[in-house]
């Protein structure tokens, strides 16, 4: 069956992308020479500043099976996905990234092994040519700081890139949470699932668009959303001094009443920093916790769509 055929879809892949006119052409060649099933193509714009969605709209004006939203402005990847999922109309679902670093030449392997009774099949990202050693360094640190504080493990350099049925589906969009953070979702959700390698290639064209800030942002509301660690290892710390400060009291009481006493303001100096620094940094991580509250009670909608294409506008 080919992609321009008006029966129902076998699989829904979603594809977000910001910024990336010049991959969705071969993208889009790459996943029609290598996808076995019939597929619709869902893109979701992100609030591309270049052609991105015009690049679409031509892919689009004669292939009723490429649909596409664009977002008022950027809200962001996980947002992205969301969006194309709730728009995934095939029982089989695949997302992936739109700068073809998720090779669409992996597509058969990930829908043979889903075939095999897989709910979820992940890709997992041995190698990637051309990475910055730096980048790698973090992307392991952040992974193993992330298992470490967080309730549900998350296996390393396991991205964006899977396959799933409706079922896990119905459970991912079945959360209501702002702050969602998808990799950890779908680690949380259990059922049965497994992954497989790739070596992802260099890319070719444009520019990656997880800054360092944005990396630590990501790393943030996964630690913030997967567990209450951080809050209790505080707590431990301010046990911890506490209980060194009253060593510490005793310990001066004993000193003055032996007049060993000594003046001096370098140790109080060390002592008001420091327990001055632990004290933001508790009240820091609490407003974080609070300010992810007071987001999720605001019920803002995840996203805002600007424009349709080959979409029913009651949808």
């Amino acid at each position: 069956m080919k992609p321009t055929d008006t029966g129902s879809p076998v699989i829904s892949i979603i594809v977000p992308v910001l910024n990336e006119a010049g991959n969705i052409g071969p993208l889009y060649q790459e996943i029609t020479k290598h996808c076995p099933l019939s597929f619709e193509l869902i893109w979701v714009d992100d609030g591309s500043k270049d052609n991105s969605m015009a690049e679409i709209e031509r892919l689009a004006k004669d292939n009723i099976r490429i649909k596409a939203i664009s977002f008022s402005r950027t809200f962001g990847h996980q947002s992205a996905l969301l969006a194309g999922m709730q728009l995934a109309s095939a029982d089989i679902i695949i997302i992936m990234d739109g700068d073809l670093q998720h090779p669409p030449s992996l597509l058969p392997e990930l829908i043979s092994k889903f075939n095999e009774g897989y709910d979820l099949v992940s890709a997992k990202r041995m190698h990637t040519a051309s990475i910055n050693p730096m980048k790698k360094w973090a992307s392991s640190l952040f992974y193993g700081f992330l298992n470490f504080i967080a309730d549900t493990r998350i296996e390393e350099n396991v991205a964006d890139f899977r396959i799933f049925n409706r079922k896990v589906l119905k459970s991912i969009l079945s959360f209501e949470e702002r702050e969602i953070f998808l990799r950890g979702i779908f680690s949380w959700i259990g059922f049965k699932t497994t992954t497989v390698p790739f070596e992802a290639p260099a890319r070719s064209r444009g520019k990656s668009k997880y800054s360092w800030s944005k990396m630590a942002g990501l790393g943030l509301k996964g630690v913030l959303s997967f567990s209450f660690k951080p809050l209790r290892i505080s707590l431990l710390i301010g046990v911890f001094i506490s209980l060194a400060a009253f060593c510490f009291a005793i310990f001066a009481m004993i000193a003055y009443l032996n007049g060993r006493t000594v003046e001096g303001w370098t140790s109080i100096i060390i002592a008001v920093m420091l327990f001055g620094g632990i004290q933001l940094m508790a009240i820091g991580l609490l407003g974080e916790y609070v300010a992810r509250l007071f987001t999720e009670t605001k019920k803002r909608p995840l996203f805002l769509i600007n424009k349709k294409i080959n979409i029913n506008d009651n949808v």
